[in-house]
């Protein structure tokens, strides 16, 4: 995969705010246990069949990851009482499955239409305990939007918050693109599939598309807003920061008027954080989003920074600072099925695995989905309706 204008890009810090973590379950056992720090919200746990690993209800063999002692916070106090709602939702900057459960995103980004459009290698990123994954695909190859629909329901059948972006904006601003994007989403074939799986499904507008300023980005993103939900599209949408996904100042200087102007204000804020940056610069940043109350995830992220394997980042301090204060995150990414090359062309360093199996993680890759304390195996929750396709009683 190739990557194309990378900017450096500034740090864009706002005001600090102190992040809270909630009592935790293990999605496989009814056990629960505080972080430390808790604020004591009652936790509530997806139990049963349909766990971390799959059918089972516990954690995938051969993954060489200690069982998960600190998962991440599930919450049901905020549903409202008239019942389930027809799709994810965003309340007070935290993300809601349509049960009112909190969903807090862990998970990596998947190779879809280039290398899986199947979604052969679902399943194993799956054993992970991985409860979202986000699903490459792209508007301008000719492909109609109806062949994601094999991935999509493979994710979810797999436990799995699929989250379907289209790549053919990253690091570029290109209007004429942006449109062809648009018309993609709202053609015919794109709501009625989206209209299938709108109960597990968020769509993530383009990837990295730069704005030049802020005016800009706000003026284009409000009329795609306006279009897609004129089309009859409610399920939450994800946009991206300019500078390549990285330039996360102006998702928070922005986000309150987007989510204000979308008719459903149903939007999720993503930055894909590539520079140095330290766990106290993490940790504001986090802290930033929550006291703005815009639901945010860290898109994707990697071991180096872009372009190229550049300097080495702090990804062991940002999926923990993560945790700390429940943001989600998605990291940069699969690999092809074919050990003799790597999908990420750029830096192989990117590749998670060699192929598509989960046996072939390694490196830095093994270390975010199974081995640091903070890895997706050792926090990611998956919801109760996706796990056990059922809300709590």
């Amino acid at each position: 995969m190739s990557w194309r204008a990378w900017i450096a890009g500034g740090l864009f810090l706002g005001a600090a705010c102190t992040g809270s973590i909630t009592s935790t379950t293990r999605p496989w056992t009814s056990e629960s246990s505080a972080d430390t720090g808790a604020a004591g919200a009652t936790a509530a746990g997806s139990g049963g069949s349909g766990g971390l690993g799959g059918d089972s209800g516990g954690p995938a063999s051969g993954g060489g990851g200690a069982a998960p002692t600190d998962k991440t916070a599930t919450d049901t106090s905020e549903n409202t009482s008239s019942g389930p709602r027809e799709t994810y939702y965003v309340q007070d900057g935290t993300l809601r499955d349509r049960c009112g459960e909190r969903v807090v995103l862990r998970g990596v980004n998947h190779p879809t239409l280039d290398v899986d459009r199947q979604g052969k290698a679902l399943a194993e990123i799956a054993k992970t305990g991985a409860n979202a994954v986000r699903l490459f695909w792209y508007a301008a190859r000719g492909v109609a939007i109806t062949e994601a629909e094999a991935a999509i329901s493979e994710a979810i059948k797999q436990h799995m918050l699929p989250i379907l972006v289209m790549g053919d904006t990253t690091c570029e601003w290109e209007t004429d693109k942006l449109d062809e994007i648009e018309a993609y989403w709202t053609s015919p074939e794109a709501v009625a599939l989206i209209d299938r799986h709108k109960a597990n499904l968020i769509i993530n507008v383009a990837d990295e598309p730069s704005a030049p300023n802020a005016p800009a980005f706000k003026l284009k993103y409000t009329s795609m807003l306006k279009a897609i939900r004129t089309a009859g599209i409610h399920v939450p949408v994800m946009i991206d920061g300019a500078e390549c996904g990285r330039e996360y100042g102006m998702l928070l200087s922005q986000g309150p008027a987007l989510l204000q102007a979308d008719p459903d204000h149903n939007l999720v804020f993503s930055a894909h954080l590539y520079n140095p940056m330290s766990a106290s610069d993490l940790a504001k940043v986090y802290g930033d989003f929550a006291a703005a109350k815009l639901a945010f995830v860290v898109g994707a992220f990697g071991n180096k920074q872009r372009p190229g394997c550049s300097a080495a980042l702090e990804y062991q301090a940002l999926i923990s600072e993560a945790q700390k204060q429940s943001v989600g995150w998605l990291a940069w990414s699969w690999g092809d099925d074919d050990p003799s090359k790597r999908w990420n062309s750029e830096c192989g360093e990117f590749d998670m695995t060699s192929t598509f199996a989960f046996d072939s993680l390694e490196g830095w890759g093994k270390e975010v989905a199974l081995s640091l304390p903070d890895s997706i195996m050792k926090t990611s929750n998956r919801p109760r309706s996706l796990a056990m396709g059922e809300c709590a009683p």
